[in-house]
């Protein structure tokens, strides 16, 4: 059992690697009632991600934030927490989903051996576990073999099995990593050998300002030549009217009745964080309510005006919001200076302490129905009248969504290939089917159909124009560099040259194969023109790159150490193994989630307005 752990050591390091690099790639504060009035925050390959799942990920996030800084976590900060929540929570979705596909499972024996001899953090930390303070290893393997500790450690498999079963998944996917003997040996050069440059850097944007403007007659000519690059696919546009999902009146009714109880007992003396505890649809409420300290114009206006008015102590009457209703209970307020962005100037900025109750107002299933039946009945009124004319006489916004094609997102429905496919299979004036969302129901027409075809010169034009400054300055920059390159080899020197034709001459530190040149970046063309030279004072010829062109000069080179590779070919072989699982598994996650259908409804449970 031992040696299959030893053989998971590397994949179990990957798997920390690579969760964090999947957190960079895909790479949320106070405010308990930011939620929308659904409990659906996204779909993945249609099932349903509610927002209970969601906090979990995202309330992490949140407390470590709120650890490793004393500052509040502002609103930018909250929706970058945001997005890493969700990121992690589709990343999670979609490898317990291969998990499960594979059918792959941990035996009890692989998760005895492996607690054995990696105890988890959480128990390192236990007081049981310790002798003066430090984990004992010895308590924590007579606890192991004891009988009455079996609940405990049932818990600690739930706790570690997931885990297992990734780290499974991903030994998995990496098994065919091989490394070659060339492939050690290149990645020790390309660490270890290093030279030092001179260099004339002469940048084409800095010769944009020199280059003609090209007259009409030369765009043109460009747009023809290359017309294929301005080619469109067919597009439609689509006329809909909406019939939002929202809140009878007789929902708010309820709704105040309810929370007018709440107020009656809080006003009476009832504790307000046990009624928070009780009654509040908020995920705060198993914190009494408490929203922690907040800045003024944090919440949404209604909530920010009604905490403007209370004094300490002071329980507000109910407030309504988008959300539902709210009673709010004042601890502490405060005013702090605040920088200003962009200024070294602060203002005072008013600050409070909070808790809140609330009790949402969703559309009831009456009030679902009653809009889907206005639906029905704008539907026999536009089928005989059309939709745009039945809408004008009946007070309906019509709303003309942007030109879209096949594969493409439809404004204001989304990704809805029903919708498309309608659009493209109809002529201008079809009425659709009735359409539903999550947040509305919809009918649509077709407004246009835009055929395949070519962007239209005029709207061309302009970039067209920048293109070819852009080129010409790039051929400057070359025959620029030709000249001076000439100069040098006549005697000029690197230094006179650059000065006499008004440029800089830059010496890099000693670089490797892998550094960024001071001024220029990280290029292929300029690194392996650097390393190309052998003797020193040798001189290359112009060198293109992205930006402009340059001259080298080598100034020093140092080869690496052959013996000193020999010493450490294990270990570069083991790095360069890693780095290929890392390469392997982000390009299999990579394509795992872009083969994923995934809708974000988050903007609509956390809007600032």
């Amino acid at each position: 059992m031992f040696e299959f752990l030893r053989k998971m050591i590397g994949p179990i390091m990957i798997l920390v690697l690579v969760a964090f690099i999947a957190t960079i790639i895909f790479s949320w504060g106070g405010g308990g009632f930011r939620e929308g009035p659904k409990d659906t925050v996204g779909m993945i390959d249609g099932e349903k991600i509610s927002i209970n799942t969601f906090d979990r990920y995202y309330s992490n996030l949140v407390r470590k934030e709120q650890q490793n800084s004393d500052e509040d976590i502002t609103p930018e900060k909250s929706a970058e927490l945001r997005k890493q929540a969700w990121s992690q929570l589709v990343g999670d979705f979609v490898i317990n989903r291969e998990i499960e596909k594979r059918k792959i499972t941990v035996t009890p024996d692989e998760v005895y051996e492996y607690l054995k001899f990696y105890p988890p953090q959480v128990i390192q930390e236990t007081p049981q576990f310790q002798t003066d303070g430090k984990f004992d290893y010895q308590k924590y393997i007579n606890a192991m073999v004891n009988p009455q500790n079996a609940t405990m450690w049932s818990q600690l498999e739930a706790y570690v099995l997931p885990d297992l079963k990734r780290t499974k998944l991903q030994s998995q996917i990496i098994n065919t990593v091989r490394v070659t003997p060339s492939e050690v040996m290149n990645a020790y050069l390309a660490d270890n050998e290093r030279v030092k440059i001179g260099y004339i850097n002469i940048q084409s944007i800095t010769l944009e300002p020199k280059v003609e403007i090209p007259n009409d007659t030369q765009v043109k000519a460009y747009y023809e030549e290359h017309k294929d690059d301005y080619k469109q696919p067919r597009k439609a546009q689509l006329n809909l009217v909406m019939f939002e999902k929202t809140p009878s009146q007789n929902d708010w009714d309820k709704g105040y009745y309810e929370i007018k109880d709440i107020y009656d007992s809080a006003a009476a003396g009832v504790d307000f964080a046990e009624l928070a505890a009780a009654f509040s649809d908020d995920r705060s409420a198993s914190s009494g309510g408490d929203l922690g300290w907040f800045s003024e114009g944090q919440m949404v206006a209604p909530f920010d005006s009604a905490v403007a008015t209370l004094n300490v102590d002071d329980i507000s009457k109910p407030v309504k919001t988008r959300y539902g209703w709210h009673i709010i209970k004042m601890y502490e307020k405060s005013i702090e200076n605040k920088a200003v962005p962009g200024s070294q100037e602060t203002r005072p900025v008013k600050r409070y302490h909070a808790a809140h109750i609330l009790i949402k107002v969703e559309p009831s299933q009456e009030a679902v129905e009653t809009i889907y039946n206005n639906a029905l009945d704008f539907e026999e009124a536009a089928k005989s009248e059309g939709l745009v004319p039945a809408a004008e006489k009946y007070n309906y916004d019509v709303k003309t969504t942007a030109p879209f094609d096949e594969s493409g997102m439809i404004q204001y429905l989304g990704d809805m290939p029903e919708a498309a496919q309608f659009a493209f299979s109809h002529k201008p004036g079809d009425l659709s089917p009735i359409f539903e969302t999550r947040a509305a129901y919809f009918l649509t027409s077709v407004d246009s159909l835009i055929p395949e075809g070519y962007t239209p010169y005029e709207t061309a034009a302009a970039s067209i124009g920048k293109r070819l400054v852009a080129e010409s300055a790039e051929k400057l920059a070359l025959d620029t560099a030709t000249i001076v390159y000439d100069n040098i080899k006549s005697g000029g020197g690197f230094s006179g040259s650059a000065k006499r034709y008004g440029f800089d001459y830059k010496e890099s530190d000693m670089i490797n194969s892998n550094s960024m040149v001071p001024g220029i970046g990280r290029s292929d063309e300029i690194i392996g023109a650097a390393f190309a030279m052998k003797n020193i004072n040798d001189v290359t010829r112009p060198v293109e790159y992205e930006r402009g062109a340059v001259i080298m000069t080598l100034l020093d080179r140092r080869s690496a150490n052959l013996e000193t590779f020999n010493q450490m070919r294990d270990s570069l072989h083991y790095a360069v193994q890693l780095q290929k699982s890392q390469d392997i598994y982000s390009r299999w996650f990579d394509n795992i989630i872009s083969n994923s259908k995934i809708e974000n409804y988050l903007d609509e449970f956390y809007t600032g307005n």
